[in-house]
């Protein structure tokens, strides 16, 4: 089957709009992703890539924005042995980035935030079947309060004998761009601080050690707080979606999210096969939205990737037009209409040739009024 570049875009940007919110239809391309990433083979992932994926609770279908279903999981697992991928410690996706040790083909890093109660009753026997290893952001007030939906300490004991690692998700949870009332920004940053240190210290006390990982409750953050959590040494990780690699911003690490509506298996494929776009530079980096709408200048870094083919999508909004400051190199995006309050996200790929994605995305967060 031959496709000239015209016929080539319009297929891939049906795929691109079903896995990145557009209204546009494509399920029908997925059979040809699969059909044609096995007609050429599955090569391995560059050894310096990975794939990280966020969960939050397991089988609790009462919460679908953040539980996936059990037969859901189930399968995801069997793709993962299934199709070859290596799921690999968070140590070892820190490894990389900071010190550049090698990381297998097809690395997927397993995540899981908050700390609920379903991930040992669910999760971890699964997951211990299949031996693959996972860490736990864990909210460390919520299990100090023995609330019913969340692990306890000894639960998290066991588990780390069965190959799971803890890191740290800050004490309470809270939103870490917001001021309390009559709060000033210098005293909210340094309430923040201490809450990620009484975190820490609470996890290092219960179960060490502790990696150096820090995850955003609610994939929250700015400038300001991520400078902070930089000087103590951490590597944090948002809940923006892409692919990660060497020249990834370690303030803001991108996870796939996924939860029943997020976890088509089709779909689930094509992210755990995603490599990270080569992003030279982002400007601005500053996640927290300041003119609405905002913004972003994109920096294509060394890499023989189709540009032409470039496509992006806003939450909400689907395709998003792309304005090329120079060729092939530099580009901006703009979403169509000013974002609402919350949290929002701007992801862009790029297809290969095998039916994988290089992905970039980048987090916006608007302020409601009075903040």
């Amino acid at each position: 089957m031959r496709i000239n570049n015209t016929d080539r875009v319009s297929f891939y940007e049906k795929q691109m709009a079903l896995l990145l919110g557009s209204e546009m239809s494509g399920r029908c391309f997925l059979v040809f992703i699969l059909i044609l990433s096995s007609f050429l083979g599955l090569q391995g992932y560059a050894a310096d890539t990975a794939v990280v994926l966020m969960y939050h609770r397991f089988g609790e279908d009462r919460y679908p924005e953040t539980s996936i279903k059990i037969e859901q999981f189930e399968s995801q697992l069997e793709l993962l042995k299934r199709e070859g991928f290596s799921v690999v410690g968070l140590s070892d996706l820190l490894n990389s980035l900071t010190k550049g040790e090698p990381l297998p083909p097809n690395a997927v890093v397993i995540t899981i935030d908050d700390a609920y109660r379903s991930i040992y009753e669910v999760a971890y026997p699964r997951l211990r079947e299949y031996g693959f290893p996972f860490t736990v952001f864990v909210s460390t007030d919520a299990v100090d309060s023995r609330f019913p939906a969340y692990l306890s300490w000894d639960q998290m004991t066991e588990m780390a004998r069965g190959g799971a690692t803890y890191a740290n998700h800050g004490a309470s949870h809270i939103s870490m761009i917001t001021r309390l009332d009559g709060e000033s920004d210098e005293d909210r940053i340094n309430r923040v601080v201490e809450d990620v240190k009484k975190g820490r210290a609470r996890l290092s006390n219960e179960l060490r050690p502790i990696p150096n990982a820090f995850a955003y409750p609610y994939g929250e953050f700015d400038g300001k707080i991520a400078e902070e959590l930089q000087k103590m040494g951490y590597v944090c990780f948002g809940q923006h979606s892409g692919a990660v690699g060497p020249d990834s911003d370690q303030r803001a690490i991108p996870r796939f999210a996924v939860a029943e509506a997020y976890a088509d298996i089709d779909e689930f494929r094509i992210k755990v096969r995603s490599l990270p776009m080569p992003v030279a530079a982002l400007t601005p980096r500053e996640p927290v939205v300041t003119e609405n709408p905002p913004e972003i200048e994109v920096t294509l870094g060394e890499g023989n990737i189709r540009t032409g083919e470039l496509t992006c999508f806003v939450g909400g909004q689907g395709r998003v037009p792309i304005r090329w400051i120079e060729e092939g190199k530099r580009f901006s995006v703009v979403p169509k209409q000013a974002l609402g309050p919350g949290r929002h996200r701007v992801n862009c790929t790029v297809p290969r040739n095998d039916g994988r994605y290089y992905w970039f995305s980048h987090p916006w967060f608007v302020e409601s009024s009075g903040e």
